[in-house]
């Protein structure tokens, strides 16, 4: 500020290769370390994963590959990356290139019209992208909180309450008469706002009411909190927080605050990696320990790069560091790029069978009840490759026909036999889509034209649905426009499937709540006179699967999970409720998935789940014969067999 009101403008290359001297050395020296270490404690491809974060990291957009994986929720329920704390580093970055070049523009724009830059100017500017950014971000938390904890556009606003202290200062310390000092000195007030601001910073970070999200309007306590703690030092207080924040102890705390933030995160993630798990007493002595490593790192290569009087007075040669470093981070990231997986896809000789001769086609029917016959440790070749299996997903999520959790308009996406004499309508959330590859098989034959309207966390039933504990407004809306849609369009089957085992009654998520909203919604499809199936939601399974196979690629069946407990967890017992009530049609494909009592990994060289309790395509596909019996096997007022048109 003082720079723009001094010069009309801002030597933005000096300002940032202050910024690199000060924060890029220990923080590359952070990432070149857990890449190495990751190698090491980090099983199969999930090293490719924190490869892609280290790379963000590195380049200082690393909360916007968190916010994309946050929309995905099809993505592996991965334990948080060792890298995770870098996403408001980044923020901070991109602030510290964004500012000074917008105060830049507004200085050339003011010259234009023959004015300088003024402190009421750079404040009206500030408060323009600092308030649309508070309502985004209080907007955002409410409907998509995971995103919105993430995203620079909501967290713009965290940032402009500093940066708009910073200018009411600025105006103040051009206002003041230098004979007199400061414009306050010291005074109860000051200190009393200081030691609210603290107790603000405090409260929230150890009580918060329910149901609160970040960034949203309670956010605004800790920042204004923060922003109060510096006023007040500002002003000398001396009767204020800094007789807390300025003794010995916590200003040596203070000056290691960036090194203990840069090292504590990675030490805790990659020793949980290391011992398979920490218990709370345990995270918090590794929190205790990674001090020594801020400790070293902020002494001996902080400290003297931050201070170096060869990169104080070429700007241009720390710029150049700064790029070489970034350069460094993300070259530390490719070796866990190419981590290699310890599966095969195809048989070693022979060509791969055929998809009539693999997965859920090689069970005998009636079912074997023997648990031996699904006890295979080694695998000699499994599709999809276990650590890739949450690639393999069903067009319909490919093509991005599935909307998400912001839009409530549907998107119809066509598959099957175009112009087909017979009409499927496949609705419901991720769960319901999973099915359209055994759809898309029996297509042909049958000369099915498939219509899907999917909609993530969105199951196909009235009243109001619930996510994470709260409404879910755009799924309601959503259901309400595709029934509008059928109605206007019926098909000949309606078929339907979801994970939801719960939706809201107006003060809480129950599972008797979604079995009204089921049987109402199902008995609205029946009033239209359109024959309609449920297929019954397959077994939760465990999202870390990708990490036991990787573990223990020759002996699969430690990886194999209670059929028991991953039934109940799932969709499914709603299902079987709302179905005996409203009579709809329900095919449990259940015994195809799971046959016993321990959920095998694979089945006839297929690997069954995906993240996210999804089952793979590949596995979807060797189904389709199962599937189309019982859709021949159900009696024809049910509808299932629909007559051409």
């Amino acid at each position: 500020m003082r720079e723009l009101l001094d010069t009309g403008t801002i030597a933005w290359a000096r300002f940032v290769g202050r910024r690199v001297r000060r924060l890029l050395p220990a923080a590359i020296l952070v990432l070149v370390v857990t890449a190495a270490v990751t190698w090491f404690v980090v099983p199969g491809l999930r090293r490719r994963e924190i490869g892609a974060d280290i790379a963000g990291a590195a380049l200082y957009v690393v909360n916007w590959v968190f916010a994309h994986r946050a929309v995905d929720y099809l993505a592996s329920d991965a334990r948080p990356s060792p890298v995770q704390h870098f996403w408001s580093l980044a923020v901070e970055e991109q602030f510290y290139v964004v500012w000074p070049l917008a105060l830049i523009a507004l200085a050339y724009v003011l010259r234009r019209f023959g004015r300088r830059p003024s402190l009421r100017a750079v404040g009206l500017m500030l408060a323009a992208l600092a308030v649309p950014s508070f309502a985004y971000g209080v907007w955002l938390s409410a409907l998509d909180p995971d995103r919105a904890y993430f995203v620079t556009t909501t967290r713009a606003w965290e940032l402009g309450v500093g940066a708009g202290l910073a200018v009411w200062i600025a105006a103040r310390e051009r206002n003041r008469d230098p004979a007199t000092g400061p414009p306050l000195e010291g005074g109860v007030l000051p200190a009393a706002v200081g030691w609210l601001g603290l107790a603000a910073v405090l409260g929230t970070a150890v009580w918060l009411p329910s149901g609160a999200t970040t960034p949203g309007p309670w956010t605004l306590v800790p920042t204004l909190g923060v922003a109060a703690v510096l006023w007040a030092g500002w002003t000398g207080a001396g009767a204020g927080p800094v007789r807390v924040l300025g003794t010995r102890p916590m200003v040596w705390i203070g000056g290691l605050s960036y090194s203990i933030y840069l090292w504590h995160w990675p030490t805790v993630i990659l020793t949980e990696w290391a011992l398979d798990g920490l218990s709370d007493g345990l995270k918090v002595g590794v929190v205790v320990l990674s001090v020594l490593p801020a400790w070293a790192s902020h002494r001996f290569l902080e400290q003297p790069v931050h201070h170096s009087k060869a990169l104080a007075t070429h700007t241009r040669r720390a710029v150049v560091v700064g790029l070489a470093l970034s350069a460094t981070g993300a070259l530390a990231a490719l070796p866990l790029l190419q981590a290699p997986s310890p599966f095969r896809t195809t048989p070693l000789a022979g060509a791969t069978p055929s998809i009539d001769q693999l997965g859920a086609a090689t069970l005998t029917s009636p079912l074997s009840t023997d648990p031996s016959g699904y006890v295979v440790d080694d695998w000699e070749w499994l599709t999809p490759d276990p650590q890739l299996a949450g690639k393999d997903r069903p067009a319909a999520d490919v093509d991005r026909c599935q909307v998400d959790r912001l839009t409530a308009d549907p998107v119809p996406c066509e598959f099957g036999v175009a112009d087909g004499p017979v009409t499927v309508a496949l609705v419901g959330d991720s769960k319901a889509m999973q099915w359209l590859p055994a759809l898309e098989r029996l297509a042909p034959q049958r000369g099915w034209r498939i219509v899907t309207y999917g909609k993530s966390a969105c199951a196909f039933a009235a009243g109001a649905a619930e996510q994470a504990g709260k409404p879910y407004p755009s799924c309601d809306e959503f259901n309400a426009r595709v029934m509008r849609a059928l109605e206007a369009d019926p098909p000949d089957l309606l078929l339907t499937s979801g994970y939801a085992a719960t939706a809201w009654d107006g003060q809480a998520a129950t599972r008797d709540a979604l079995v009204r909203g089921l049987v109402q919604r199902w008995g609205e499809v029946a009033d239209l006179g359109v024959p309609m199936a449920v297929i019954g939601d397959s077994p939760l399974s465990p999202d870390d699967l990708d990490v036991c196979t990787a573990r223990h690629p020759r002996k699969l069946t430690l990886c194999s999970f209670d059929k028991a407990t991953a039934v109940e967890g799932s969709g499914l017992p709603a299902q079987q409720l709302a179905a005996y009530e409203s009579g709809t049609t329900l095919i449990d494909l259940t015994p195809w998935i799971c046959p016993v009592v321990q959920c095998p990994v694979a089945i006839g060289h297929v690997t069954i789940h995906r993240a996210g309790d999804h089952l793979t395509a590949t596995y979807v596909r060797t189904l389709a014969g199962r599937l189309g019996a019982a859709l021949d096997a159900l009696p024809p007022a049910s509808g299932t067999t629909p007559p051409s048109r």
